[in-house]
This record gives C-alpha cells, structure tokens and sequence, in this order.
C-alpha cells in the first residue's frame, strides 16, 4: 500500500493524507486508523493523534501496541486532569465491557441467549438438582451481558467525546468569544462533549470543569464524525 510506503519512508505529511483518503472512501478499521495516529504522532500532532488511536481503539480494544502508543501520547500532553475514580473500576472489574468490540459483545450476548432457552428446554424434559442453579447462573450472566451492551450501545450513540487539536484553546462561559474565558486546554487534552452546536461545544472534563469551546479545534472520537476537525 502507498500509504505505508509514504510512512516507512519518513513521509509521514504524506503518509497521512493517504490513510485521511482510505477513510473518506469508506475503508474504516483499525489498522487504517492505527497507522494515521502513528503518522500524526510522527508529526508531533498529538491531538490527532490521540483521536485516531481512540478510533483504532474501537476496532482492537486488545491490541497491546494500540493501548502502548495511546497511553505514551497522553503522557505527552500538557494538561493534567485528573480522572473520576468509579469508571476506571467498573471498567476493571466488567473486563468485557472493555476488551471486547460491539460486534463481539453482540455475539457473546446471542451464544448467553441461545444457551439459556437451550438449557430450559433441557430443564422441561430433564430435572435435578443441578438444572435449576445452571439456568440461575446463566440468567445472571445473560442479564450482565445484556446491561454491558446496551451501555455500550448508548456510549457509542449518545456519549460524545472530544480531543483539542489545536496549540492552545481557550474554554469560555458562553457559547460566544465575548464570553468570560475561564480556562485553557492544550492539544491532545481529553473530555466529554455535553452540548454540540454548528460552532460552539459545551464540554465537560473527568475532573468536573465546564465550558464552551469553539468546534473548530475539536477532534470528536467517533467514526461516524469523520473528518475529525470541523470544516477540514
């Protein structure tokens, strides 16, 4: 492929308009998304960078590289937030929720179904001891399963994240440049997007701080918002 060429061969400006191509024409997976963070990183573009590699990271949530590159690149950003504590435990604690793909949860799920009412029907025909505590446990964990999707769902669909692009943004009171600014992010800062609008974003940080950001320098962690800055 052109594209790792371009990379291999230090032409990463390059390298990166190729791979921004692949996406535009649809060619949307991990790998693609995985190569342009590392040639954005390459640039010294960390904020892209960490977009794309949030991106990858919704196709290869177990890909050691992935997490490896995505973690130095936040150690490199300038802003220091510090996180809620509660998520990083459940995201711990339900390891699937985290190590596997919608698709793959999506499948898991079916296979917990389908082994459900296949042991009811086995329970109708053949009863122990044992059948009943079977069926419990598999109900409970159909039930986990169940939950964890439509989490999983609902983040994908309604929670918004963003990324700064930009050198140095500042956050203002107001969806407007003559609102109170009341602080400033640097690239590759992280948050959730509360409010979006044409131009102007309400965003919230994982350490509680609000504020309204112009869209223009926000890179948004979905695929389906791709490109990732507005008007690019």
């Amino acid at each position: 492929m052109e594209a790792h060429k371009n990379y291999s061969g230090g032409m990463y400006n390059k390298a990166a308009q190729l791979y921004e191509k692949l996406i535009h024409s649809g060619i949307r997976n991990g790998e693609v998304y995985y190569n342009l963070g590392n040639s954005y990183f390459k640039m010294g573009q960390l904020g892209r960078a960490i977009v794309s590699y949030r991106l990858a990271e919704m196709y290869l949530p177990r890909d050691e590289d992935l997490r490896a590159n995505l973690n130095y690149a936040r150690q490199l950003t300038k802003d220091r937030i510090e996180p809620r504590q509660f998520w990083p435990f459940i995201k711990q604690f339900c390891f699937w929720y985290s190590k596997l793909t919608t698709k793959e949860l999506l499948f898991v799920f079916f296979i917990a179904h389908l082994l459900f009412w296949s042991l009811a029907l086995i329970k109708f025909f053949w009863k122990n001891e044992y059948t009943n505590l079977i069926l419990f446990i598999n109900l409970a964990v159909l039930l986990v399963l169940f939950v964890s999707l439509a989490v999983k769902l609902y983040t994908y669909y309604y929670v918004h994240e963003g990324v700064v692009l930009a050198k140095e943004i500042t956050v203002r009171s107001g969806n407007g440049i003559n609102n109170t600014a009341l602080f400033q992010l640097h690239d590759g800062a992280e948050f959730k997007i509360s409010k979006g609008e044409k131009e102007w974003l309400q965003i919230e940080l994982t350490d509680g701080k609000r504020g309204w950001v112009e869209s223009r320098w926000v890179g948004r962690c979905h695929p389906e918002s791709w490109p990732p800055i507005a008007g690019q």
